[in-house]
């Protein structure tokens, strides 16, 4: 399917302002649910122009609050950013180079 070029530029502009809004909803719901943790997001969010209506959100937590699981914080982060967020933490992925390689630390 080819696209004009003004709906192409559309797109773009609406996945961008899409990834603006996603990253104020995970910003506050992180610091709601796992203030002062340090967090890395990467994936589709920090990648200028990959982010679009069915992208989920990609999260590392340097560590996780007593008494809370991943898969607990994985459905409170996706039900308060409206899609879903995959949770993981940093010291127990084989991603952990490409975490920290293209993503953004961030401090809930």
């Amino acid at each position: 399917m080819w696209l004009l070029a003004s709906e192409r530029e559309r797109r773009r502009r609406d996945d961008a302002i899409l990834a603006d809004r996603t990253r104020g909803l995970l910003c506050a719901a992180l610091a709601r649910h796992v203030p002062g943790t340090v967090v890395w997001v990467y994936g589709s969010l920090v990648k200028p122009g990959r982010f679009h209506e069915w992208s989920d959100v990609d999260v590392a937590l340097e560590s996780l609050p007593a008494g809370m699981t991943l898969q607990y914080l994985q459905s409170l982060l996706s039900a308060d950013v409206g899609r879903e967020v995959d949770v993981c933490l940093i010291d127990r992925t084989r991603l952990r180079p490409v975490i920290e390689g293209s993503g953004e630390r961030w401090i809930a």
